[in-house]
């Protein structure tokens, strides 16, 4: 999708001399489409009390509204900040702010709307944005990048805001502002995929007041080295000047990997949490020798360009309305009457108002009653029919709640998104409310004009949010879409991953720590999916898989992984079928090829034990509840001594295809394609051994192009190819900061070409 690259959004407007307002749209003017919007809001009063509605509006695709708003009291002499947030549609221009009276509006302003790119975004706190323009240089494998200069008032509090910022460069600034829900959203949106970027130098005091939680030091001095020779080696840059430089130093957490180390003092560590990494730089980037060294980009491009390794039911934007309406619909009031019960109802009514109705007229001897008797019969059954299907049905209305949760090891909390059906018994409206600042929107494709006239109206609360006067006909259903955040279960595991000159293997067993059954429970990893069973509170499973490389396995269809798992859409079984539409609907992407990535993953079923907090407000229900959840788990790795083998199945990838490695559904293109490879792993190895490729495709060997970037010369240099298979000649060269590869694809864009697997063995020594 495109992003919305908005015109100065800092907007001051203001009537009859009581009211002012100022907002600020996105992260300084920029949005993505389908990403959460936040709009800082500030208003003042000057005049006398009033209770205000302040809300955004734009003309949305159906041709009604949308209107995101919160009704606040504003007193005399008062001032109130505060977020709102918005969902952008890809066709939207004009965007309102606006204050109400009642009717009546006090303050409003018309915000134009430009979609220009999609660039990747990077955030900038810093006292001096200057020494980072380097960053608007850095070219990412698809795309463009923007930096947005940012203040601490700019950070959303709340997580959904905080999904157009893909890094976020904090330098020089005092992060003890940071508020508890900002702290709270930062978490999260690192654990979903974000980078943050923390320097040190003498200010590392003020810098990480706010923050020490998330990084990997627990700094406590600094001290002075002479050159950074070992920054210098590892960005392959010469040019840094021998000068002295200022290192904030300290412990180094257990779970960190230094990346670069001067002398022993820690320069450039990582540490991951979830989908997301946190890097801690120990020196001053603008100040010297670094703040003319070009090497400093390279570093930037390497570490914050490379997109986050999502499987693809996390970054799929659930775009399949059909799946999502046949999960919605499967309840048991929505099933039709079973066969038996609909043949003795109809075996009853014939059998009344033919040869009983005829043998009681017979021995009555006033047979002529017939033409009062049957139209009597027929009115009796028909109302007896609409009765007992309105009793079959229910008196309540009913949500069905299907919610997908993505957790993390280590992290308290979850992603968590869901489809919300609303069945009703009756022709009626209701106030639907979420609660645990759940924010409403509609899904694509699905019940657009829930409120009449295609208009949509969310207020925000201190709960949650509303979506007053939802209309439902008799017997139907409406559908909208929440997302939010929720606990994550317990679950703990001992497992372990082994490096040695052989396959990797992981080994150990998982425990559902948790108070709920995980059913049908699955291991995902880059190797495929493995159904392990119900895993019981306190019950454990054992894992043992090697990570061989076997790239096709990845692009495992859709529908073979359903099969495998018994996921049957057709089933007789409602909770079955359910399970199998909600699964499709998640992961339909990609051509339909389903792709962890990297990482290992536990799946999971729950039903009817953990709601999604949405109800009816002013309502008794009924609601059936579905969880699929997924938790991204980190294993203990363990190299032994000598060669170390690592095989692309322990290597995170990018490509310009999107999110898609392999060529199989649709043609190479003019310019080919290339994937970027980074370890999922942090291995450390000062030597390279030997590399091996392996290209799978459907035509002869000659007919595709292979390069591989050299990191040495900086160029494209080509690859000869047998049978498919390379040993290729001085490795090391393609070979870049922390095991880094980049492989380009290319051939005659008129043959028909498919690529079905890539792979390669990388032979290392520590």
């Amino acid at each position: 999708m495109l992003c919305a690259l908005f015109a100065p959004l800092n907007v001051r407007a203001q009537a009859q001399a009581s009211v002012t307002i100022i907002a600020q749209a996105g992260l300084d003017g920029f949005c993505k489409v389908d990403k959460w919007l936040p709009v800082h809001i500030t208003v003042e009063n000057t005049g006398a009390d009033i209770n205000a509605r302040v809300q955004t509006s734009y003309k949305n695709s159906l041709g009604g509204q949308t209107v995101n708003g919160v009704d606040i009291p504003l007193p005399a002499t008062s001032r109130k900040e505060f977020f709102l947030y918005v969902k952008p549609e890809g066709l939207m221009r004009t965007f309102n702010v606006s204050v109400l009276n009642g009717n009546k509006t006090l303050a409003r302003k018309n915000l134009n709307i430009n979609c220009a790119s999609n660039p990747t975004l990077f955030g900038v706190l810093a006292d001096n944005p200057s020494a980072y323009t380097l960053l608007n240089n850095v070219r990412p494998l698809t795309g463009a990048t923007r930096t947005a200069q940012l203040n601490i008032s700019d950070l959303p509090d709340q997580v959904q805001g905080w999904g157009m910022l893909d890094a976020l460069i904090i330098s020089n600034v005092d992060t003890g502002t940071l508020t508890l829900e900002q702290k709270k959203a930062l978490e999260l949106w690192l654990a979903n995929g974000g980078k943050l970027f923390v320097t040190g130098g003498i200010q590392w005091q003020s810098i990480t007041a706010g923050i020490s939680d998330f990084l990997p030091i627990q700094l406590t001095s600094t001290q002075k080295v002479t050159g950074l020779s070992a920054l210098s080696a590892y960005a392959m840059d010469s040019t840094l000047p021998e000068s002295d430089a200022i290192l904030a130093t300290g412990k180094v957490q257990a779970d960190a990997n230094i990346l670069v180390a001067q002398n022993g003092i820690p320069v450039l560590i990582e540490k991951a949490i979830g989908f997301g990494k946190v890097y801690y730089f120990a020196a001053d980037p603008g100040l010297k020798p670094l703040n003319d060294w070009i090497g400093m980009q390279a570093i930037y491009e390497h570490l914050l360009t490379f997109a986050t390794s999502k499987p693809s039911w996390v970054t799929g934007t659930w775009t399949s309305s059909y799946q999502a309406s046949a999960a919605l619909a499967t309840l048991p009031e929505l099933a039709l009457p079973s066969f038996i019960y609909v043949c003795c109802w109809l075996g009853l009514y014939i059998t009344i108002i033919g040869p009983v109705n005829y043998f009681i007229l017979r021995r009555m001897k006033r047979a002529e009653l017939a033409w009062i008797t049957v139209p009597v019969l027929v009115i009796i059954f028909t109302s007896l029919a609409y009765f007992s299907g309105y009793l079959y049905r229910g008196t309540r209305p009913i949500l069905n709640r299907l919610t997908m949760l993505q957790a993390w090891q280590g992290v308290d909390q979850a992603k968590a998104a869901s489809l919300i059906g609303v069945y009703s018994p009756s022709r009626t409206a209701y106030n639907v409310e979420s609660q645990d600042q759940f924010l409403i929107f509609p899904f694509p494709d699905l019940n657009g004009n829930l409120q009449g006239n295609s208009n949509w109206l969310s207020l925000k609360s201190d709960a949650g949010n509303t979506l007053p006067d939802v209309r439902v006909e008799i017997g139907g259903m409406q559908s909208l879409a929440v997302d939010g955040v929720m606990p994550s279960l317990a679950v703990q595991h001992d497992l372990t991953l082994t490096l040695t000159d052989n396959i990797p293997v992981l080994k150990g067993s998982i425990t559902n720590t948790s108070k709920y059954t995980l059913k049908d429970a699955v291991f995902v990893t880059t190797n495929g999916w493995e159904l392990i069973g119900d895993i019981a509170p306190q019950e454990s499973k054992d894992v043992s898989i090697k990570f061989i490389n076997n790239s096709s396995a990845q692009s495992t269809d859709r529908y073979t992984v359903m099969s495998n798992l018994g996921l049957d859409s057709y089933s007789q079984d409602l909770v079955k079928r359910r399970h199998a539409s909600f699964f499709e609907t998640v992961t339909m992407s990609n051509y339909g090829y389903i792709y962890a990535k990297s990482g290992v993953y536990l799946m999971g079923w729950l039903d009817n034990e953990i709601p999604a907090p949405v109800e009816l407000q002013d309502q008794e229900i009924n609601a059936t509840d579905t969880l699929l959840y997924f938790e991204k788990l980190t294993p203990t790795l363990k190299t032994e001594a000598g060669k170390l083998m690592l095989p692309s199945s322990l290597y995170s990838w990018e490509t310009t295809l999107g999110d898609t490695l392999l060529l199989v559904n649709n043609s190479l293109g003019q310019d080919g394609y290339s994937v970027r490879f980074q370890p999922s792993v942090p291995v450390h190895f000062s030597k390279v051994d030997s590399l091996k490729l392996a290209i799978g495709t459907n035509t002869a060997p000659d007919k595709i192009q292979i390069t591989l970037w050299n990191f040495e010369t900086q160029t494209w240099e080509p690859i000869t190819m047998d049978l498919g298979e390379a040993n290729v000649p001085e490795a090391w060269q393609y070979v870049g900061m922390d095991g880094e590869i980049l492989l380009h694809l290319n051939g005659d864009p008129n043959d028909y070409i498919q690529i079905t697997s890539i792979d390669f063995v990388l032979m290392v020594r520590p």
